[in-house]
């Protein structure tokens, strides 16, 4: 499973592309052979001012043959911003895998 970080505008670094390879690793190791590619894109719409929620997080996981997962989660850091989209991603992967595992049993028992 391939992990890439990508930054948009000027993100303050409160996390390091290794640490947040890592934990996007972490959350996502158990489905490692079924995700090819995973890509988190980093945003900071206020740039180096404070603002409400203008931290975002957008993380894409690809498979092959499947459309790719997406999501995104905003917030006032990027810590939290990277959280939640990690937590969003996890539980939309387990979503889509156990659809695919109901269907494919399905079609077997057919």
């Amino acid at each position: 499973m391939l992990i890439e970080v990508r930054t948009a505008g000027t993100t303050s670094g409160e996390q390091s592309f290794a640490e947040v390879k890592a934990e996007v690793h972490a959350a996502l190791d158990q489905y490692g052979d079924r995700l090819r590619r995973i890509d988190v894109h980093l945003s900071d719409a206020a740039g180096r001012k404070s603002g409400h929620d203008d931290k975002s997080c957008m993380i894409e996981a690809r498979r092959d043959g499947c459309e790719p997962i997406v999501v995104t989660h905003l917030d006032s850091t990027m810590e939290k911003a990277i959280h939640g989209a990690i937590h969003d991603l996890k539980r939309s992967v387990q979503s889509a895998l156990g659809k695919e595992a109901a269907r494919d049993q399905r079609r077997d028992h057919h």
